[in-house]
């Protein structure tokens, strides 16, 4: 199935999930300000590269605050794990939060960002999100492992589907492995979903040791988070 949501359900979707953010707000409608992802992949399918002034301007800022300059594949793994969050956000919480899977338009979802140049408003268009999936709930509002884990493969292919093309391209001036470049992508979506879980009341545990690296360490007075993937192999994901 394929379907509009309908406008009262989207917004009140929106908000739920809104609520449930403890950094980042999602938000019905942009500004001058708003990135819209439509833009951002129609640049990176016709050969450019988007994202390149998020990346210099972030590395300008992270030369200010520690006084030294900072090799090009630190910002360059931090705006990819931001882009990629953008989109995995409202999908991932959409599951957890709603009744189905809910994905949002490249042309409706879109994001600002702070000072500190990190997204902290996603732009999602109520009126442009589209309904693939129920999920059946039983009487404690709980949708069933089955239905639940089918859910979030079908938001998590919708998620891919939208950042691929960006990140397939992205920051040709930083090598960056194959598994540096879309172990971004499934841990950033393991992250969300992780954290639309706890916003679901659901026991998370520890979080899992990631594939990717932001590489923060290289910067004075910092060191790797405890999901650092330099600190042992990665382990498997359910």
């Amino acid at each position: 199935m394929s379907e509009p949501v309908p406008h009262a359900a989207a917004v009140a979707l929106l908000a739920r999930i809104d609520r449930a953010l403890p950094f980042t707000s999602v938000v019905t409608t942009g500004s001058e300000a708003t990135v819209w992802c439509a833009d951002v992949l129609s640049r990176a399918r016709a050969g450019g590269d988007p994202l390149r002034p998020w990346r210099d301007a972030l590395a300008a800022q992270q030369e200010r605050m520690h006084g030294v300059p900072v090799p090009p594949h630190v910002p360059a793994a931090f705006v990819l794990q931001w882009w990629c969050e953008v989109v995995a956000t409202p999908l991932a919480y959409a599951v957890r939060l709603g009744q189905g899977v809910v994905v949002p338009d490249a042309g409706g979802l879109g994001f600002e960002l702070a000072p500190g140049l990190h997204p902290h408003r996603i732009i999602v268009d109520p009126d442009r999100l589209t309904l693939l999936s129920r999920v059946v709930q039983d009487e404690d509002a709980r949708a069933a492992p089955a239905e639940a884990g089918a859910a979030l493969e079908l938001a998590r292919t919708a998620y891919q589907g939208l950042v691929e093309d960006v990140v397939r391209g992205f920051a040709p001036e930083v090598v960056m492995g194959s598994r540096q470049r879309w172990g971004v992508v499934e841990d950033v979506w393991q992250t969300a979903v992780r954290l639309a879980d706890g916003a679901a009341g659901v026991a998370v545990g520890a979080a899992p040791q990631r594939v990717s690296c932001c590489f923060i360490y290289v910067l004075p007075g910092m060191r790797e988070c405890a999901s650092c993937p330099r600190g042992g192999r990665a382990r498997g994901r359910n």
